[in-house]
């Protein structure tokens, strides 16, 4: 298992195996605090009962550390695992709720024979596991150290395999592999060796419920002062730090509140690309952003401009993702991540998490202009709806990439909210994605809709108000997306993420505020926005949102071409009997006529055939990376 996961500690690596207990812990180091053996894993409490291993950063370790010495406690390390250990040796479960971090832990108590597994409350470090038989437990950081075990075994999970096709990333704790599951966020197990079963349970839940005091201004005064709070905490490390500066307000804002407690080594990473790379997707170059920041900073900046060779890259990094994640913002996290690597920064800051807590994405202004045409009659509504779909979908440069959002937003015109938002969230709508499953997998599905999981959790909500959208976005599409890549992507080359936006006091304050004050009309992540004023300058302010991606159209249209006739030939198509072969062919043409965009459905079946062939066909376990 340690082997197979490598790359996410290539500083050392320790087992911990009892036989006669049924019990075994393997750990891989990546160096961060307390570079000594002192810090090394397992970690064992003194007098032996007490094993642990454990994966990320207990930000407020400092604090916890003088509590326990004051309980007698001594400490031989000078890092965060030591605090772990002894405060769940002296507190037991109840000190999860203490923690202000990112981790993934497993505590073996030998003398009660339990296991104690946890992941921190926002979900930015992974854990899954799976029972291969009953009274069995397996769990890891990634899935294909699961498969070491050799009798585990691998089925596709259909279910989340449309709900990728939809929207990236599978929803809720499934995967893409039957019987594999995530912990969720701010969820334990305890498993005991006396009956091998497990329970499971929250140590910690966040809500949206607008239950905050105090005016506006005060509210922005007191977010000030925890993200301030928060990045010098995050900052705290024995490696060199840097950050992801995309030259977007969050990053921006998080890389210019860094230069006060970073030192002259601190480095920042921009990802650019050749104009040529942009005439289909027509992304907003960063450049000029990220460059009016590095100015400001006096910082070293590394820009990294990529025309990358796709094909093999892509296939590498499906392997490190370990569920079929089809977003082409793999390749820019994997990338910056390797630079960083290079020049030797190993903790990287991102401003990931604002998007979800604060409301920053284009989705929040479409369903505030959807509302506004709720004045229009419903059959005049009806006919907009239907005749945006003679709008182009795919056709070159800034008029394409207008008429494609427009499409998007009219042809939702009619739907109910709910249904409108998660057909926002959605890449590809199910009913361009039922054609090109083979029979087979629509029976199994029959008519399930790949949007079921996330509609349950806004229907859960208790209140009517852009807040549910909120809640969705921040327990799903945060922990099951964008975490769960920028965990994958940086620990492949051995570099850890942090993300101070999504610090747990940060987080209970923003998710107590008002809607409004984090969406108003078209205005996004108002409140954030007037938190940075007088820190970032007002031009990255209230430049609009630039999504952190990568030209993929182009890359599909042009660049892929040989891998799209490979993977979805009659013959790889029919082996696999996942696909209709016709209908993906029908796909591919529409798009590269220009009539539809479905580009991002035809990444997401390039990206489960390269995934199948790594984690069905093979044992991802035995053969590594092996295409």
């Amino acid at each position: 298992m340690n082997s197979s996961q490598a790359h996410r500690g290539p500083d050392g690596q320790g087992v911990f195996e009892a036989s006669e207990e049924s019990v075994a812990l393997g750990h891989v180091r990546l160096f961060i605090l307390d570079l000594t053996p002192a810090a090394a894993q397992p970690m064992h409490s003194a007098d032996g009962r007490y094993v642990l291993v454990y994966n990320g950063e207990i930000y407020n370790f400092k604090e916890l550390r003088e509590d326990l010495v004051s309980c007698s406690y001594h400490f031989k390390s000078t890092g965060d695992t030591e605090v772990l250990l002894h405060g769940l040796m002296e507190y037991g479960e109840k000190f999860i709720e203490r923690l202000n971090g990112i981790f993934a832990f497993a505590l073996w108590d030998r003398k009660e024979q339990e296991l104690l597994l946890g992941r921190d409350p926002i979900g930015v470090k992974p854990l899954y596991y799976c029972e291969p038989k009953p009274g069995t437990l397996l769990f890891a950081s990634e899935v294909k150290a699961l498969f070491a075990y050799p009798s585990l075994r691998r089925e596709p999970n259909f279910e989340a395999l449309q709900e990728h096709l939809a929207r990236c990333h599978a929803s809720g704790t499934h995967t893409a592999l039957k019987g594999i599951y995530r912990l969720g966020p701010g969820m334990m197990i305890r498993w005991k060796s006396s009956n091998h079963s497990f329970q499971m349970k929250p140590f910690w839940k966040q809500g949206f419920s607008e239950n905050s005091h105090g005016t506006y201004d005060e509210a922005i005064e007191s977010v000030h002062s925890s993200i301030r709070a928060a990045v010098k905490r995050q900052m705290v490390s024995d490696v060199p730090v840097g950050s992801f500066l995309s030259g977007g307000l969050d990053s921006s804002l998080i890389t210019l509140l860094a230069k006060e407690y970073g030192d002259k080594d601190f480095q920042c990473f921009t990802i650019t690309y050749p104009s040529s790379e942009n005439i289909l997707d027509h992304f907003v170059d960063d450049t000029p952003y990220a460059i009016t920041i590095s100015q400001l900073l006096a910082k070293k900046q590394i820009m990294i401009n990529i025309k990358p060779d796709v094909a093999p890259l892509l296939e590498r990094l499906i392997w490190h993702m370990d569920e079929p994640i089809a977003d082409p913002a793999i390749i820019v996290s994997y990338l910056i991540s390797q630079h960083a690597r290079k020049e030797g920064a190993i903790v990287l800051l991102s401003g990931q998490g604002a998007d979800e807590l604060f409301g920053g994405y284009p989705r929040y202004q479409a369903m505030h202009l959807v509302n506004l045409f709720q004045i229009l009659p419903s059959f005049i509504q009806g006919w907009v709806a239907r005749g945006s779909t003679l709008i182009p979908g795919a056709i070159e440069g800034s008029l394409g990439a207008n008429l494609r959002r427009i499409r998007r937003v009219l042809s939702e015109m009619t739907d109910q909210p709910d249904n409108r938002f998660m057909a926002f969230c959605s890449a590809t709508p199910d009913s361009s994605i039922e054609p090109v499953l083979h029979p087979s997998v629509r029976e199994i599905l029959k008519d399930r809709s790949s949007a079921e999981q996330s509609l349950s959790m806004i229907q859960s909500f208790s209140t009517n108000n852009g807040n549910k959208y909120l809640y969705r976005d921040f327990i799903d599409y945060l922990p099951n997306h964008n975490l769960l890549y920028m965990d994958k992507m940086s620990m492949a080359e051995g570099t850890e993420t942090r993300v101070p936006l999504l610090d747990l006091e940060i987080v209970k304050k923003v998710a107590a505020l008002p809607f409004e004050w984090k969406v108003s009309g078209f205005k996004t992540k108002k409140i954030l926005r007037d938190v940075a004023r007088g820190i970032v300058p007002d031009k990255i302010i209230h430049r609009p949102k630039a999504g952190f991606g990568a030209p993929y159209r182009k890359w599909l249209r042009y660049d892929l071409n040989e891998m799209w006739s490979e993977l979805t030939s009659e013959a790889s198509v029919r082996k696999r009997g996942w696909f209709d072969h016709k209908a993906l062919q029908d796909a591919r043409a529409r798009s590269q006529a220009g009539k539809d965009d479905l580009y991002m459905l035809q990444w997401a079946i390039l990206t489960i055939e390269l995934w199948a062939r790594q984690f069905i066909d093979r044992n991802p376990a035995e053969s590594g990376f092996a295409l």
